[in-house]
């Protein structure tokens, strides 16, 4: 299911690149869409933060990164936006199911295995598992789902959720919430997640349900920031959300 999104015009400022990668695990090849701020360091390691859906999102959060770096609330980072966008439904997606082929799994191999240590040594990324990742809708889906893996290989610790698709197979993402609670006591990242007061009752109930799902686990170095986007959509609330979402991940 491929929607349409609205974007705000942003200016982007530095330079960019591409190249494209192929995965055995997937076999598959991704067209990766690169973007390097104005406080890009080529000499020191840098933050690397991910986006999906690269073809309709790269230029979207390049120009909220490009005002960030500019305006200094964001530190020297490299983005990223992995494309082959037609393929969001096998990719995004946990369970084989109405819409979805159910290959989160082996996409989440795909970039933890691949993709990263392509990145580490084409870049100057810091190897720490301290990486971000942003998603919309399927997009945010698959954030949950790579929130919810294993923390001590999660390459990830910060995650942006924008109008997630919380009702995919029946909201299946809750079992692998519930799943990651009964293995682990804590969820050491920071998290923000947003939906607009436009969507619908069953995407703002789900909304909530997560959001009350997470505070009430009470883990240790759990960082939480939900908003409610008023007055806006499915589309019109993700560039809203990826600009307050990249503020609260990499806030002090």
């Amino acid at each position: 299911m491929l929607l349409s999104c609205e974007k705000e015009n942003l200016q982007i400022i530095g330079e960019t690149d591409e190249f494209t990668i192929k995965s055995l695990i997937i076999n598959d090849d991704y067209p990766i869409f690169v973007y390097f701020p104005s406080n890009y360091d080529p000499d020191a390691p840098n933050q690397l933060i991910i986006g999906l859906d690269g073809e309709f999102r790269f230029d979207e959060i390049a120009g909220i990164i490009s005002e960030k770096s500019q305006n200094g609330t964001l530190p020297p980072s490299l983005f990223i936006a992995i494309g082959n966008s037609e393929e969001r439904n096998r990719d995004y997606t946990p369970t084989i199911y109405e819409y979805g082929e159910g290959g989160a799994e082996d996409f989440y191999a795909f970039i933890k295995d691949e993709l990263i240590p392509e990145l580490e040594s084409k870049y100057q990324i810091d190897t720490a598992n301290n990486k971000t990742l942003i998603g919309n809708s399927f997009g945010g889906l698959f954030t949950h789902f790579a929130m919810f893996q294993n923390r001590d290989e999660n390459p990830f610790n910060k995650f942006v959720s924008v109008g997630c698709s919380f009702w995919f197979d029946s909201g299946v993402i809750f079992e692998y919430e519930e799943d990651y609670s009964h293995l682990h006591t804590d969820l050491e990242v920071k998290y923000f997640s947003g939906m607009g007061t436009l969507e619908g009752g069953v995407s703002l109930a789900s909304f909530e349900e997560m959001t009350e799902r997470l505070k009430n686990r009470s883990y240790s170095h759990f960082q939480i920031m939900t908003e409610l986007i008023k007055k806006h959509g499915h589309s019109g609330a993700t560039t809203i959300g990826f600009k307050n979402g990249l503020d609260y991940v990499f806030s002090n």
